[in-house]
């Protein structure tokens, strides 16, 4: 059988075995070679007093009889019945109103689960029956078992527990209180399907779980308890020789070897530190993943990426160790290509792992200081580059930090005054730095297919040659992609998409369209209208042709993925009305699939953003005589179309998002389309 082994097994060996060939780890103390049942070769005494500490199954086998002593904690949260009973009452007043309005029963219950996560068979229930009637029922049930108390569930070796109620505390028998499970079966015992379905959303815990208290007093209790077991006193004979080795003997060996003080702390320290560094960069990076923004590290290319760094880092600090030109080191360089790839806070993470490895590895606190100051100036100056020759302003502020770090450790820690040299080294590992980014960055980018934002700031240019034609050959197309691009950027910015991908990926998304812009209606002022003499399957396979165009001409020039992505997505799975609708008309049997695009559908914030300001613009642009009123109802329409065909599916955006996009893309839209004011006319007699 073929064993597979993950690459990040396969990357953390490989850097843990360069970190002992280039840095060799201090000699361990001595350790004796001996087993339990053998007989001894050597008499082993006792150099110093130390304890024989319990082993970590005895100590977890006490801490867990702790456990089992202990009532666990629970808090009574008395806004649990109070948020039920006004959820009840506000279905209740909620049907009340709507009915008053006459509203149908539809429109009510799409009304009701848009307030209430109630599922759509107990809304219909509800209205079918006397729901005034049983929502009092329910919530006086509900009330009577809150006196009680329900819990999630009863921990069956706990059946003591101890409940807090602000500074009261309580210990009750958990037979007192009723489980989520049981509440559930005394409210929904003989009630229909569609009522049992509304109890489970009704039904909350209200004694809950704190599982901080009461491992604090577990630990409490714990911390009281002795960690060993025993003391071997200087001189006492551990093993005899020409005895047989006794368990005994073995445990206080290994106490022992676990408390070999060695004199260079520092050593020892770097020791620990090359054992340990890649296991702290994976553990910083999973909390970082799992609590901030969710960033697959462990991926293959990001992990290859990281790997690949810290080789290069890694073969450079052994260059600089045997060297001695320790300000030549250019932590500044990975700072800014960690940030580039991923974000300031990993990138934050590995300026701070590298500064500690580099001053354990040279044993200098200064280098260490020097390092970090350097990354950590080149991570903030590098947040806004625009272009390349941006780097300039990053290479400038590196200088400055290298140069006053260099002076203080000079002066301060080392006492040797300032010299010349280290602060030459300083300068140009500055230039160095920017050089390299400046240099290497298009080749990782090529290598680890990512793009970054000084990339797509390149492409967004308008005066690159792609829309200097699009001006000339396709102007309505030209308009129509800025104006769209400044919809899809402020989109971005409201909902913490990516603006500047949004606004490169609208710049491009209709560049297919260059192939034949006289078939699109944006380019077609004071022309005829070439679709007249074509039959509709025709025409819709001219417009939909306009991204498959698009994809081949953005691989032509070698867009990033990204931008490809939004080119083929921008439509999604759409189809085009107007010939759709005309072919009906006209024709019988028509396939609804030959007026639709391929897709995909939107997969990214930034191509759903692209769509949505897409066919916002056309639309507002067909309309005549427009008004804020008007664009309003373009904007409900457009974005209700396409939630409601399912062309959002496949994207991360949720309704509140799609809110907060309508009010980012109005003002863009009136400042583009310049609204008239509606007003009244009032008849005046002469």
């Amino acid at each position: 059988m073929k064993i597979k082994i993950q690459h990040r097994y396969l990357c953390l060996s490989g850097i843990i075995v360069l970190l002992n060939i280039l840095f060799h780890p201090p000699l361990a103390p001595k350790r004796y070679k001996i087993k339990e049942g053998e007989i001894a070769n050597l008499d082993i005494i006792a150099p110093y007093d130390f304890p024989i500490p319990k082993t970590e199954n005895e100590l977890l086998q006490e801490r867990k009889e702790i456990a089992q002593r202990i009532p666990p904690v629970y808090n009574l949260d008395s806004e649990i019945p109070q948020k039920v009973s006004r959820m009840i009452i506000g279905i209740n007043a909620l049907i009340d109103s709507l009915r008053r309005k006459g509203l149908p029963s539809d429109s009510i219950l799409f009304s009701v689960q848009r307030e209430y996560p109630i599922p759509a068979s107990s809304v219909e229930f509800l209205l079918k029956q006397d729901y005034n009637r049983l929502l009092k029922k329910i919530g006086r049930d509900i009330e009577g078992l809150y006196r009680k108390g329900i819990i999630e569930k009863k921990e069956k070796p706990h059946k003591i527990i101890t409940i807090s109620s602000g500074e009261k505390e309580i210990i009750v028998s958990d037979d007192e209180l009723f489980s989520i499970t049981e509440a559930e079966s005394i409210l929904m015992k003989g009630q229909p399907k569609e009522l049992q379905r509304l109890l489970g959303v009704l039904v909350i815990p209200n004694v809950l779980y704190d599982e901080l208290k009461t491992q604090r007093r577990i630990d409490e209790v714990f911390a009281n308890v002795p960690k060993t077991k025993g003391m071997v006193l200087r001189g006492e004979i551990i093993v005899e020789k020409h005895k047989r080795v006794t368990p005994e003997a073995i445990e206080k060996i290994s106490a022992l070897e676990k408390t070999y003080k060695i004199s260079r702390g520092w050593e020892f320290l770097k020791l620990i530190f090359f054992q340990n560094l890649f296991y702290l960069s994976i553990f910083l990076f999973l909390i970082y993943f799992n609590t901030v923004h969710k960033l697959n590290l462990f991926q293959t290319r990001n992990l290859y990426y990281i790997t690949t760094l810290m080789v290069i880092y890694l073969i450079i600090l052994k260059i600089i160790y045997e060297t001695n030109l320790v300000y030549l080191l250019p932590i500044a360089f990975f700072t800014i290509l960690f940030s580039l790839y991923f974000n300031f806070y990993v990138a934050f993470v590995f300026t701070t792992v590298l500064s500690i490895l580099s001053g354990l590895i040279f044993n200098s606190l200064g280098l260490m200081l020097y390092l970090f100051a350097s990354g950590i100036t080149a991570l903030f100056s590098s947040q806004s580059l625009k272009t390349r020759f941006s780097l300039y302003r990053p290479m400038f502020y590196i200088a400055i930090s290298n140069i006053v770090a260099i002076i203080f450790i000079e002066v301060y820690l080392l006492k040797e005054g300032i010299r010349f040299f280290a602060l030459g080294a300083g300068l140009l590992n500055a230039l160095f730095s920017g050089v390299a980014v400046a240099l290497l960055l298009p080749l990782f980018e090529k290598l680890f297919d990512f793009t970054t934002d000084l990339t797509l700031l390149e492409l967004m240019n308008l005066n690159l040659p792609i829309f200097k034609e699009m001006a000339i050959n396709a102007p309505g197309t030209y308009h129509h992609s800025v104006v769209v691009g400044n919809l899809a950027e402020a989109g971005a910015s409201a909902i913490g998409a990516d603006p500047i991908l949004a606004r490169a990926g609208a710049y491009y998304h209709d560049i297919g369209k260059l192939k034949k812009p006289e078939y699109f209606i944006e380019n077609q002022i004071g022309q005829k209208n070439p679709h007249d003499n074509l039959k509709p399957r025709v025409s819709a396979l001219v417009i939909i042709s306009h991204v498959k165009d698009g994809i081949e001409m953005a691989k032509a020039m070698k867009l990033p993925k990204k931008l490809i992505s939004i080119i083929a997505e921008h439509h999604g799975t759409s189809r085009i009305e107007t010939f759709y609708r005309k072919a009906l008309n006209t024709t019988e049997g028509i396939s609804e699939d030959a007026f639709s695009y391929p897709g995909p559908k939107p997969k990214t914030k930034e191509a759903a953003l692209v769509m949505l300001a897409d066919s916002v613009e056309a639309t507002a642009r067909a309309e005549k005589n427009i008004t804020t009123a008007k664009l309003q109802k373009i904007l409900k329409e457009n974005f209700d179309k396409k939630f409601s065909d399912g062309q959002l599916d496949e994207c991360p955006l949720n309704r509140f998002d799609l809110e907060q996009i309508k009010v980012a893309f109005l003002p863009i839209l009136m400042g583009v389309f310049h609204p008239r004011l509606e007003y009244e006319e009032k008849s005046e007699k002469n």
